[in-house]
């Protein structure tokens, strides 16, 4: 009988495992937050986007479109990994997304891995890099590559950075060298609130260094498994076990990081306790 119970109760638990499972690699949330600095000249919203690999909510992503419009951003920030750095792996879905969001929004795109895969590996993937970077091009979305933008009426420069491919090393972290990142991207914009765009976010510490006000990125998924109730990230994509910085907002100094939990997965594909996310920021003066 009590066999029989447990039998029973471990058999109820793995069904309600996969239905978490199934709904989470699925679905995705908004996370909100609200940024205030003393440069900002406009108050203005921006809707970020990372990790979606490929994902597609709905045929043509209809349900993130609808999501994205309904809260009416005025800038679209991308920290990385739209699509997947796979061979055979079609990205006309997310090519055409990117563009039914340009046609209504300034869209600013930072590389994560997965894009920069494509472009350091090309006796693997030939000249599918630059067909992308093309293709989003003529949809009219900004791609930065180690580069910035300022965008004067708001105040702020948007700073674009793509880390060399060792800083993804698996099982560990390859620190930064000490001024890498100023080496790369010059000094930030002393006027403005500086935006920094790096898909990488075990770094803080180096953007802190850097002097950047705002820190969007992404890459771990959100620890792709949490656990429910302390909402702790267990797994990172390098193969770490709680990594340090998985989700939402961390703050050091005058620097605040904000962590997406991505839309979308790769090599473990699914997600649990651990929704997709779709991250809005209000920006204000101080």
């Amino acid at each position: 009988m009590v066999k029989d119970i447990v039998i029973t109760a471990v058999c109820l638990l793995v069904i309600f495992l996969i239905w978490v499972a199934v709904l989470d690699t699925n679905r995705f949330t908004v996370s909100r937050y609200v940024y205030r600095n003393g440069k900002i000249k406009k108050p203005f919203r921006a809707a970020v986007l990372s990790d979606l690999h490929n994902k597609q909510y709905g045929k043509g992503n209809i349900r993130l479109l609808d999501a994205i419009d309904k809260e009416k951003p005025d800038i679209i920030l991308i920290a990385g990994d739209m699509i997947n750095g796979r061979e055979k792996e079609n990205i006309d879905g997310t090519i055409d997304f990117l563009g039914r969001l340009a046609e209504k929004y300034p869209v600013y795109y930072e590389n994560g891995n997965h894009e920069m895969r494509l472009d350091i590996y090309r006796d693997r993937f030939g000249d599918k890099y630059d067909r992308y970077c093309e293709a989003i091009k003529e949809k009219k979305v900004k791609l930065l590559v180690n580069e910035r933008v300022t965008l004067p009426e708001y105040g702020v420069t948007i700073i674009s950075s793509e880390i060399n491919k060792e800083h993804y090393k698996r099982m560990g972290i390859v620190p930064l060298k000490e001024g890498e990142l100023k080496g790369q991207l010059g000094e930030p914009n002393a006027e403005n609130c500086n935006i920094l765009l790096a898909h990488n976010p075990d770094f803080f510490e180096d953007y802190v260094s850097y002097g950047a006000q705002i820190v969007f990125s992404g890459h771990v998924h959100g620890g792709i498994v949490r656990i429910p109730f302390i909402k702790k990230g267990v797994l990172s994509p390098n193969v770490r076990f709680f990594p340090k910085y998985f989700e939402g907002e961390y703050t050091e100094g005058d620097t605040t990081m904000i962590v997406s939990r991505g839309l979308g997965s790769h090599t473990i594909p699914f997600r649990m306790f651990n929704p997709g996310d779709l991250v809005i920021v209000d920006f204000d003066k101080e």
